[in-house]
């Protein structure tokens, strides 16, 4: 896919949206750029200014920090990427483009979810003046407060005082000055982690969102879509949307296509690991841990066979 293809689709999908589905002009007006709020709990603001939590539309513009107190937010970056911030947290916007953000997380903790990544796409994420580049679908943490980057599933590569460190799943670094080394960590303890959490319940609703959206696409009620965000008035939240195919996040929810929602509907929902609710006959998963579907369909970029995401 080239980068003239996602800023396109991302255009068209706001376009066909605001053509055909009952939207609210609040939320289509400009469109889910980089930047844009998608879900507030507590005490929430940009730069100083207060974020209600029925405000549907705030973005995070240029050089401005999406802050919280006593609180929670999720804010979208490019099409499958969410980024949500814990209490007592601020965020940068650096670079607000659609293919290349650019995030500082300038104190506080923040967790990404990359649900999708493509290959000429970069995501950027600053932290106590060091560079971490996301380089795979996954699920990453930054504590800026200790200093921490973690990478829970995928690969990042960490740039200190002009040295390179890359770390894969169940590695983590700590940004203190000194030379970069990476050490594992237990990444099923994370459970416990309030923001790990409730990052998995916000992955859930918004997997139950994408299915209405692409349902409601397959149904013929919207014929105009591609790939990119897709504003669901039902759940008050932009969903992400695939091209094509189907996709798990690294918690373990399915994201569909308009293709390819009826194997949603044949096998339902239920509770998988966890508790968490999954697509009956995919593969559940614990703690950004993958498991192989058996039994069922493959998840991520599936195009008419079975097989995991990568």
């Amino acid at each position: 896919m080239s980068k003239q293809w996602l800023v396109k689709s991302v255009a068209l999908l706001t376009f066909a949206g605001a053509a055909t589905l009952p939207l609210s002009a609040q939320a289509v007006r400009g469109g889910a750029l980089p930047g844009t709020v998608n879900y507030v709990e507590g005490q929430v603001s940009i730069n100083g200014n207060p974020v209600n939590p029925r405000q549907t539309g705030a973005q995070v513009q240029l050089n401005q920090s999406l802050m919280t107190a006593n609180g929670r937010a999720e804010m979208l970056l490019s099409p499958g990427v969410f980024v949500r911030a814990g209490n007592n947290t601020e965020i940068r916007m650096v670079s607000p483009g659609l293919i290349d953000p650019t995030i500082e997380v300038v104190h506080g903790q923040a967790m990404i979810e990359v649900d999708q990544k493509l290959n000429d796409a970069r995501i950027t994420v600053l932290e106590r003046g060091a560079s971490a580049s996301i380089l795979k679908y996954g699920l990453y943490r930054f504590d800026s407060d200790s200093g921490r980057i973690a990478v829970f599933d995928g690969q990042i590569n960490v740039t200190e005082n002009g040295m390179s460190k890359k770390l894969g799943k169940g590695r983590e670094v700590m940004i203190n000055g000194q030379p970069l080394k990476s050490v594992s960590f237990d990444v099923k303890a994370q459970d416990q982690d309030p923001l790990y959490r409730w990052s998995s319940v916000r992955s859930g609703y918004l997997a139950e969102a994408n299915m209405s959206t692409a349902q409601y696409v397959y149904a013929g009620y919207n014929p105009y879509w591609t790939a990119g965000w897709a504003w669901n008035p039902y759940f008050s939240a932009w969903s992400w949307l695939p091209g094509d195919g189907f996709f798990y996040s690294p918690f373990g929810y399915p994201f569909f296509s308009p293709g390819y929602v009826v194997y949603a509907g044949r096998y339902g929902y239920g509770r998988g690991f966890g508790g968490a609710y999954v697509a009956r006959g995919f593969a559940a998963r614990s703690a950004g841990v993958s498991m192989a579907a058996r039994g069922g369909f493959g998840g991520g970029g599936f195009h008419g066979g079975g097989g995991g995401h990568r």
